[in-house]
Order: structure tokens, then C-alpha cells, then sequence
């Protein structure tokens, strides 16, 4: 096992955090799997989650429960193995990109990335702001900047306190919402959500996971890398429980919030539960603002990842200015909030359809790179090499990568030349991304001996 020796500026010694996109020394390590449920478990219940009840309401709430069990499924294994990657070698996934996509390839995407972390950022931050404008209205825009400075506030301190703060919060956000389902259930009759025409499974299954699991699980490095690392003494049940606990927590947050939402909207016609504290008693009025919580929850996951993806465009991990990370965290979360006024949410379903296209053979493809490379035993100073000629840039196997991950994108958006017998169960954006990633995988093994030996030059 690789060991990390670094000394990056420790959290202990700041008001905020700088460590940007170095590896994490092992002193800091120490994140317990059940931080990362919980973390991941907030993450995914945001305020936003319920959405995924208007997206599928259709379907009835028994197809809508076995869809996510399907998804869960098929997720699962890449899941797993990026989780596990943060603690093999404790470094930013885009950072690790850097050995499969080449740098410049690695470049590109994270600043693809940080445009979807801000997306993501700017969803939720639209939703909290109608919360908001519903209960107290007549300030307009007012709720979108202190929803936005107070977010920005939080990721501003860094992963020691956004930790503390999951663990802390959990049990308000669940005291919120429980309250608003009570008065959900007491004021309104119960009408279970029913199918209405036909499921589309595969374009379903394809959404969820674009929406939840695979959104999220090139991110898990990011935060796992605060764990333990693997050691030979470890048993298989614990080594299985850190792998397990992000998609877990992702997954049973999805089931729960997006059930609630499709109840919710076929019982008021308003999949957000929280829009009912405007005509609720004091405490469902408390509950709805409480919500909130959720919504700095899943907006710190989206705008931590964000930054140190944007930090591997722009330093090597060893000479960034101390205060570049803090910086960024402002620059970014001003550009996000930005995108709550313009009304991002009413783009919902065409960024998801994109976002799966790109994040699945991203994942898939990165995941086997890793593992059949064994980069988890090279020492961590090639993860931060810089380049210093062209080849540099794209050297292997970055070309191939690139080339399939360009392919498996525009398989993915090319739904319609499928059958439509076979695009009524098969996801599709999954299919064609495991499609390239076993081209990808065949492409390694045949590849002249030249390539290969010299893919860590």
C-alpha cells in the first residue's frame, strides 16, 4: 500500500481550510463509515430530492420503489470502487482523472465539473428560495442572497467542519420533515400513488441514476480520502462497510424523498412538501424553514467538490497559494447562486439526461483505468507531475480514454436509434457506457508493449 507523506496545511491551524487538491496526510484521516452515511445520506435528501416524484409520477409508488432498487443494483459495483480509491490513495477524483484522461483531458473535464457542481448548487438554492418566497413573501430576490452567503459561509470552513456538521444537523432535518409529513398526512385524504399509462424502465433506471448514485459517485473519492487507509489487518467486513456506506446513504435518501414527493403531488398537486408550511401552524411553519437544512446539505457536496475540481485545473498540489481554495469558494458560490435567479430549475430534466450521458462512462471507464493500471501502488508524486511537452498532455492511455469517452456520450444521446421494444427495458445511457468501457478495457490489453510502458513516464 502506497503511503502518502505530505504536509499540507493543516485545518487545525487555519479558520478555514487550505488544503486544496493536496493528498490528505494520514494524521488527518480519520472519517468513520458512519460519518459517511450520514454525510452522503444528508447529501442526496436535499430539498430538491422530492422533484424526482414530479419527474416519475406516472409510474405509481410500487414501480417507483423497484426502479431505485434497480438502480442501486446497477450502480452499486463502480460505487463501491471509487469509494474505496479515496482510501487507497487520498487524493480528489479529478485528480486521479489526471493518469486515465491525461492532463490536459483531466483539465477539461474538471472544468466541466465545476460547471455541473455549480448547477446542481444553483438547483437547490432555487428551490430553497421559493421555500422561502412562499412563506414570506414579497422580498423577491432577497432570499436567494442570504441563501446563498450563508452556504457559501459553511463550505468556506472545509471538510472538518462540513463533517461536523452533517452529524449534528441530521437529527433537525429529520425532526423537519417528519413534521411536514404529519401534516401532510392529518390534512390532506391519502391517495396512493397509482400507474398511469406505461414505465419506461430503462429510461427510468437511467434517470434515477443520473439523478442520485452516479451524480455523485465520482465525487466519493473526494470525501472518503479523509478515511483510514485500507491496511492488510482490516477485515472484509469493515473494508465493506466504507465501500458501502456513500451508496447506501445516497440510495435509502433517494427512495425516501422521492416516494415522499410522489405521495405529496398526487395527494396536493405540489411535490414540495415544504411549500405546505405557508398555511401550516407555527411549528409546520418552523419545520418548512428547517428545511432549508437540506438544501446547505446537498449544496456543500455539490460546492466543496466543486472547488478542489477547479483547483486541479490551476495548481499542482504543492505550490497553490494558501488562500486560492477560500477564494475560490466565494468566486464559485457567487456564480451558483447566480444561477438560482436565473432559474436553473426549470431545466431540470434536460441536464439530467446530459449529466448521465457523461458522468457513466466518466465513471466506468476511470474505475477500470484505475484498477487495471494499479495506480493505487504508484507513488502519489505522478498523480501531480506537471507537463513539460506536448505529448505530456495526452500521454497513454488519455488518447483512448478520451476517444471512448467521446463515443460513449454520444451513444448515450442517441437513444432513439435504438428499437423501441429493447429502449422500453434496457437503460440505455448505461448499456452504451459499459459498451465502450469494455472496448476501453479490450483497447489496454492489445495496445503495443511501447504504450503501456510508457503510460507513467
Amino acid at each position: 500500500m502506497n503511503r502518502v507523506i505530505s504536509e499540507p496545511a493543516s485545518p487545525d491551524t487555519h479558520s478555514f481550510e487550505t488544503l486544496g487538491i493536496a493528498p490528505v496526510p494520514d494524521s488527518e484521516r480519520n472519517m468513520r463509515a458512519r460519518s459517511l452515511f450520514v454525510i452522503w445520506g444528508l447529501a442526496s435528501a436535499s430539498a430538491t430530492t422530492p422533484v424526482i416524484g414530479l419527474v416519475l409520477r406516472g409510474m405509481g409508488l410500487s414501480n417507483f420503489f423497484w426502479v431505485n432498487i434497480l438502480a442501486l443494483l446497477i450502480g452499486l459495483l463502480p460505487s463501491m470502487l471509487l469509494a474505496h480509491m479515496g482510501r487507497q490513495v487520498p487524493i480528489i477524483s479529478m485528480v486521479m482523472a489526471r493518469r486515465t484522461y491525461g492532463i490536459a483531458g483531466a483539465t477539461l473535464l474538471s472544468v466541466l465539473y465545476t460547471v455541473v457542481g455549480a448547477g446542481w448548487f444553483g438547483l437547490n438554492t432555487d428551490v430553497g428560495g421559493q421555500i422561502l418566497g412562499a412563506i414570506f413573501p414579497g422580498h423577491g430576490m432577497m432570499w436567494y442572497a442570504i441563501l446563498g452567503v450563508l452556504q457559501i459561509a459553511l463550505v468556506f470552513f472545509g471538510m472538518e467542519v462540513l463533517e461536523k456538521f452533517y452529524n449534528y444537523t441530521a437529527l433537525v432535518f429529520l425532526l423537519c420533515y417528519g413534521v411536514l409529513a404529519y401534516y401532510l398526512f392529518v390534512r390532506y385524504p391519502f391517495v396512493m400513488p397509482r400507474q398511469v399509462g406505461v414505465v419506461e424502465w430503462g429510461k427510468d433506471v437511467d434517470l434515477i441514476l443520473s439523478f442520485s448514485l452516479l451524480a455523485w459517485a465520482y465525487i466519493f473519492p473526494t470525501v472518503t480520502r479523509f478515511c483510514p487507509p485500507p491496511t492488510a489487518e482490516e477485515t472484509p467486513a469493515r473494508r465493506a462497510i466504507f465501500m458501502l456506506a456513500p451508496s447506501l446513504g445516497v440510495m435509502a435518501a433517494v427512495l425516501a424523498m422521492g416516494a415522499l414527493g410522489l405521495i405529496a403531488l398526487r395527494m396536493t398537486g405540489e411535490w414540495n412538501i415544504a411549500l405546505l408550511g405557508r398555511s401550516l401552524p407555527l411549528w409546520g411553519e418552523i419545520s418548512a424553514i428547517g428545511v432549508i437544512l437540506a438544501i446547505a446539505h446537498t449544496n456543500a457536496m455539490n460546492l466543496y467538490p466543486a472547488v478542489t475540481t477547479l483547483l486541479a485545473v490551476s495548481t499542482d498540489g504543492k505550490s497553490a497559494n494558501r488562500m486560492l481554495q477560500p477564494a475560490l469558494v466565494i468566486i464559485l458560490g457567487i456564480f451558483s447562486t447566480v444561477l438560482a435567479v436565473l432559474g436553473i430549475l426549470g431545466f431540470i430534466q434536460g441536464f439530467l439526461s446530459v449529466l448521465g450521458s457523461l458522468l457513466f462512462p466518466f465513471t466506468f471507464i476511470l474505475v477500470v483505468d484505475w484498477f487495471h493500471g494499479r495506480y493505487y501502488a504508484d507513488p502519489v508524486s505522478l498523480f501531480y507531475r506537471r507537463a513539460r511537452r506536448l505529448a505530456e498532455w495526452f500521454s497513454w492511455p488519455a488518447p483512448w480514454a478520451i476517444a471512448m469517452l467521446v463515443v460513449g456520450v454520444i451513444l448515450g444521446e442517441s437513444e432513439r436509434l435504438v428499437p423501441k421494444a429493447l429502449a422500453h427495458f434496457v437503460p440505455w445511457q448505461v448499456c452504451s457506457a459499459l459498451l465502450v468501457t469494455v472496448i476501453y478495457y479490450l483497447g489496454l490489453r492489445v495496445a503495443p508493449a511501447r504504450l503501456r510502458a510508457g503510460k507513467s513516464v
